[in-house]
C-alpha cells in the first residue's frame, strides 16, 4: 500500500479526502455516548459497568442490576489509548476530563481516531488496491473519492460509530487475503496474514454482523493456500491474529456478562425488537427493502454513484479481468444489504443513509474502477461531472445534519435543501453529555455558519486542481 501511495496523485488524494473528512463533526448522540460511556468507565473507574453514565444514552444494556454499553466493544477499545492521552492533555490544560467540556473534547478525539481516520485509510487502501490490481490511477481515484465523499461514509466518518472502523478492517483484510493467495511463501506473507487476521477479528469485535464475511475470508484463504502442509505459516499467522481478537471479546463478555459467549445486544434495555429472531434479524420485509434500497433515505438516494459499481463489476466479470475479485466483491456487497432489510430496525435511526448496509459500500465502490476504465475517453468528463455532483450533494447533507433525524420523512425536501439555501449548517445541537453539538472547522475558525464551508470549498478546489495535474504528470499506468 505504501508504494502505491508514494506518488503525487496519492498525496493530493490524501489531502482532498483528509481535509473533507476532518473538516466536519456531526455531534453527539445515544450511539456515540454508549461507546464513550464504556471508555469513561474503564478510564475513570476501572470497570466495564457504565452505571455512572447510563443516563447519557438510551442505547444501553442492563444485566443483573448494572448498566453496560450494548454495542460491540471494538470501537470503544480502539479509542481507549487516544482518550487516555487526551485526558492527560486536558488535565495539563486545566480542564477536568469529567466536565462537559472535557467530554466533548474526548468525543472529538474518539471520532477522529475511530471514525474519520479509518474512512480516510479505507479510501486510500481502496485506491492502492485498485492500482495494484491493474486499473488506472484515474479510475482508482474515482473509486476512492466516490467512497469517501459521495457516500454515507462521509457522514459516518464524522460520528463515533463502529461502521467506519469495521468497514476499514474488512477492506484491509480482504485486500490482504487476496494478496496473500498470490504471493510466494515467506515471512512477509506470514506477517501480512497475521495482520489480516487481526483486522478481520477487529471488524467482528466492532460490528458483530460482519462475522459471516470474516468466516468467508477464512474459507477463501484456506482453499487458496493448499496444500496446507506447505502454506501452514500464513494460515497459522491468520489464525493467531483472529484468535487474539477473539480472546479480547471473550474477556470483555466475561467481565460484563459473566460468560465469554454473552453479547451486550442480548440484554438491550428498551428495544423489544431485539428479542425477535436472532437479535432482531429475521426475514426480509418489503417495507425494509424499499427503505434500504430506493426510499428517501436509501442507497439510491444517498449513494447512487456507488450502485453503478455493480455495473463495473459486471464488466470486469464479462471481460475476464479480476473476475474472482469482482465476484467476491459482489458477494460481500449483497450480504450487508440482505442483513439490513432483514433487521427489525432497518432504518438505522438518526442516520444519513441505511447504516446497517454500510459494509457493502467499499465493495461497490471498487467496481467504479473497472467501470471508469471501460468508459470511452470522450465520456470521462461526463463521468467526472457526475462524481462532482454526487460529492456536492453529499457535502450539503453531511454539513447540514450528518445524523438525519428519523422523523424527517423526506430529508432533501424538508432538511438538506432548506439548510443549504439558508446557510444553516451544523444543525445538530443536542446531547452535550454525549459529545456536544455539531460543528465544523469553519465555525471553529470564527466564520459564521452561513460562511463556515468557504474554507472547505477553497481547500477542495486547490486539492482537485493539484490532483488533476498530478494525474496528468504521473501518466496512466505508472505509480
Amino acid at each position: 500500500m505504501l508504494s502505491a501511495l508514494s506518488s503525487p496523485t496519492s498525496r493530493w488524494l490524501t489531502f482532498l479526502l483528509g481535509l473533507s473528512l476532518f473538516y466536519l463533526y456531526s455531534g453527539g448522540g445515544p450511539n456515540q455516548a454508549s461507546r464513550l460511556n464504556l471508555d469513561r468507565a474503564l478510564l475513570e473507574e476501572g470497570r466495564v459497568a457504565t452505571n455512572s453514565y447510563y443516563a447519557n444514552s438510551e442505547d444501553r444494556a442492563y444485566y443483573r442490576g448494572n448498566y453496560y454499553c450494548d454495542k460491540a466493544p471494538g470501537a470503544s477499545l480502539a479509542a481507549l489509548p487516544g482518550l487516555a492521552l487526551a485526558r492527560v492533555f486536558l488535565r495539563f490544560a486545566g480542564v477536568a476530563p469529567e466536565s462537559e467540556a472535557g467530554v466533548v473534547v474526548q468525543m472529538h478525539v474518539a471520532t477522529w481516531l475511530v471514525a474519520t481516520l479509518p474512512v480516510l485509510l479505507m479510501c486510500l487502501a481502496l485506491y492502492a488496491w485498485a492500482v495494484r490490481t491493474g486499473y488506472s490511477r484515474a479510475a482508482a481515484v474515482y473509486a476512492a473519492v466516490g467512497l469517501g465523499l459521495a457516500s454515507p461514509f462521509w457522514a459516518y466518518g464524522t460520528l463515533f460509530w463502529g461502521n467506519s472502523l469495521a468497514a476499514f478492517c474488512l477492506v484491509w483484510a480482504t485486500r490482504t487475503v487476496s494478496a496473500c493467495t498470490r504471493q510466494a511463501a515467506g515471512d512477509t506473507r506470514t506477517l501480512s496474514a497475521g495482520i489480516a487476521g487481526l483486522a478481520t477479528g477487529w471488524a467482528v469485535l466492532t460490528e458483530y454482523p460482519t462475522a459471516p464475511l470474516a468466516v468467508t475470508l477464512l474459507i477463501l484463504l484456506s482453499c487458496k493456500l493448499r496444500p496446507w502442509r506447505t502454506h501452514w505459516r500464513p494460515l497459522l499467522g491468520y489464525g493467531c491474529g483472529a484468535l487474539l481478537v477473539a480472546l479480547v471479546l471473550a474477556g470483555y463478555n466475561q467481565a460484563a456478562f459473566g460468560s465469554p459467549f454473552h453479547l451486550g445486544y442480548q440484554h438491550v434495555d428498551g428495544f423489544p425488537g431485539m428479542r425477535q429472531g436472532l437479535l432482531g434479524v429475521g426475514w426480509p420485509r418489503a417495507e425494509a427493502i424499499a427503505g434500504v434500497v430506493w426510499g428517501p433515505r436509501g442507497l439510491l438516494a444517498t449513494a447512487p454513484l456507488l450502485l453503478l459499481g455493480v455495473v463495473g463489476h459486471a464488466f470486469a466479470i464479462i471481460r475476464g479481468r479480476n473476475r474472482s475479485l469482482s465476484l467476491l466483491s459482489l458477494g460481500f456487497a449483497c450480504y450487508p444489504v440482505l442483513l439490513a432489510v432483514s433487521y427489525v430496525y432497518w432504518n438505522g435511526g438518526w442516520s444519513y443513509g441505511p447504516r446497517h448496509a454500510s459494509a457493502a459500500l467499499p465493495f461497490l465502490a471498487l467496481g467504479l474502477a473497472p467501470l471508469y476504465d471501460v468508459i470511452p475517453a470522450r465520456w470521462r468528463s461526463l463521468a467526472t461531472g457526475v462524481l462532482a455532483l454526487a460529492v456536492f450533494l453529499t457535502m450539503i447533507a453531511v454539513a447540514s445534519h450528518g445524523m438525519t433525524p428519523v422523523t424527517t420523512t423526506h430529508p432533501w425536501r424538508d432538511l438538506y435543501w432548506p439548510a443549504f439555501l439558508a446557510g444553516n449548517y451544523a444543525q445538530h445541537t443536542g446531547w452535550v453529555e454525549g459529545g456536544g453539538p455539531a460543528t465544523n472547522l469553519g465555525v471553529a475558525l470564527g466564520f459564521s455558519r452561513a460562511q463556515s464551508l468557504v474554507p472547505l470549498w477553497l481547500g477542495m478546489g486547490v486539492a482537485v486542481v493539484g490532483l488533476i495535474r498530478a494525474l496528468r504528470r504521473d501518466g496512466r499506468n505508472s505509480d
